[in-house]
């Protein structure tokens, strides 16, 4: 059944409503979404990473600093992500700044994460060349015989970033496919003040 995706008077709304089904019923990665950035030269690039957080002030995730994504984005300050639901036929676009989240917020998450995933985080030279597989594993190993019976800290270049739209678009099938003519409400943000607009499909 198609629901009319006008009615919703936030953009948050939308989310909450479409993710909670997905939540529900995708028992894998249903917070996987496309993350997209330009490099210095205008060249598109574009990821899947696990939104952990989405909230007024937008959607969170946490990355290497230092990765090709990570420099993009801050030094644009802009990004675009995607999030698609196959099942339930829609796609919600967001595009805004980008800020690092709170170094405490970061905190707090990563001594959530598990431990293997704390090390990779540590080791990790993310988008950089490695000569093997061999020295990948090694490196993982003593880091984890270095920490052995430790807490593991937060490496410095990794943490949240937020992306804090100022347009978030909500695409939704009909259930009379064919014809195209699906939905898109357009949610705009500027100096705080929220418009809503239909556009053609």
């Amino acid at each position: 059944m198609t629901i009319d995706i006008s009615k919703f008077d936030h953009w948050i709304e939308a989310w909450k409503y479409f993710y909670d089904i997905e939540l529900q019923q995708v028992p894998l990665d249903p917070n996987a979404v496309l993350i997209s950035s330009v490099n210095e030269k205008g060249v598109p690039n574009a990821r899947v990473v696990l939104v952990k957080d989405v909230g007024d002030d937008g959607f969170v995730f946490y990355t290497n600093y230092e990765s090709q994504k990570g420099k993009e984005l801050f030094h644009n300050s802009y990004g675009h992500l995607t999030w698609y639901s196959r099942l339930q036929g829609v796609s919600i676009r967001a595009q805004g700044k980008i800020e690092k989240v709170d170094p405490t917020i970061s905190d707090q998450y990563f001594s959530t994460r598990d431990r293997n995933a704390q090390i990779s985080a540590n080791i990790s030279k993310q988008s950089q060349e490695v000569e093997s597989r061999l020295v990948l594993d090694n490196e993982f190993k003593e880091f984890e015989k270095k920490f052995e019976g430790k807490d593991i800290p937060r490496p410095s270049h990794w943490g949240g970033i937020c992306l804090m739209p100022s347009k978030v678009e909500i695409w939704k099938s009909r259930d009379d496919y064919l014809t195209r003519l699906h939905d898109r409400i357009v949610f705009s943000i500027d100096n705080g003040v929220l418009t809503k607009k239909r556009l053609y499909p």
